[in-house]
């Protein structure tokens, strides 16, 4: 299943859940993270990243709030290190800090899907909107023609039957210059590499968070030299995570960045990566362990500049 139409759905295999739950759980996560959940309402969600001391992320997200908890939804693969070191200092709060993943059906869903138009029956929604109800959740990402929507349920049975359309669904967040994190490339990166400052996940007047004087030296002193980069290839390809690129200096080949993640849509694949900011669109670059394979640089939907 490589097509994106409107009645489009399948099972987000590749995300998980980090669940935070307590008096102290907006205290103790506003300090440890780059958005700012201390304002976020139960009406909209937001990108974010959490980041060691050096700014260097371990965890790319999408946080919502859904009845008592805080959600850190994120590829499922980061989860254990992701987990690990959220909870390093939680022994000091009141917090509850677990892995809900197993806990949760999440779904990828077009607005005329039926899951979507039987669960969320003539309920609108706009760019990153939260509709909750007892047993699910609605996230809305995009809007108009381009929208599409993550569902998530308590409800196991609701992914039975279902593909696993994880390779279109990164597919679809590479096109709108969405990347991740998982445990290839964790605690490699600070947020600018990943355009993050683009998708509104730093907020950069909220105060302390791990990693803060870094991720705001980087954007006060202009320190950041590489960023986030989609590629594309005419076939599909099989290629891991974490591959290095490389780009043609004359008769040589030298490394040029990392992949981030990978996903098929329409028999393209597309890459994301993190590549020199100076990066043009249009660069052709090929895969070090497979150098048969060229992919292209495309232009971002957004500017690096935001």
């Amino acid at each position: 299943m490589s097509e994106f139409n409107a009645q489009w759905q399948g099972q987000l295999a590749h995300l998980g859940a980090i669940k935070v739950t307590g008096v102290d759980t907006k205290k103790y996560v506003q300090g440890q993270v780059t958005c700012n959940v201390d304002s976020l309402s139960p009406e909209h969600w937001t990108y974010g990243a959490h980041c060691d001391f050096k700014g260097k992320m371990w965890n790319f997200f999408t946080a919502f709030y859904w009845h008592d908890a805080l959600y850190l939804l994120c590829d499922q693969d980061v989860i254990p290190g992701a987990l690990s070191e959220l909870k390093k200092y939680g022994v000091f709060s009141k917090v509850e800090i677990t892995d809900a993943s197993a806990e949760l059906a999440i779904i990828g869903a077009a607005n005329e899907s039926p899951i979507n138009t039987e669960l969320f029956t003539d309920i609108e929604s706009t760019d990153k909107s939260v509709v909750p109800t007892h047993t699910h959740v609605r996230l809305t990402l995009g809007s108009e023609s381009s929208q599409r929507h993550i569902i998530i349920s308590t409800d196991l049975s609701l992914v039975d039957g279902l593909t696993d359309g994880s390779s279109v669904w990164q597919a679809l967040d590479i096109q709108a210059g969405i990347g991740s994190i998982t445990s290839a490339t964790s605690n490699e990166y600070v947020p600018q590499m990943l355009n993050l400052q683009a998708l509104d996940a730093i907020d950069f007047k909220k105060g302390c968070y791990m990693g803060q004087e870094v991720v705001a030296r980087t954007k006060y002193l202009g320190k950041n030299k590489r960023a986030g980069y989609i590629l594309t290839a005419p076939t599909e390809y099989d290629i891991e995570v974490g591959e290095l690129l490389e780009v043609q200096l004359g008769d040589n080949w030298r490394r040029s960045g990392q992949v981030l993640s990978r996903g098929v849509l329409d028999g393209q694949t597309w890459l994301f990566a993190v590549l020199p900011n100076d990066t043009q669109s249009g660069t052709d670059l090929r895969v070090k362990s497979q150098p048969d394979i060229i992919v292209t640089t495309q232009a971002l939907p957004y500017s690096l500049d935001a």
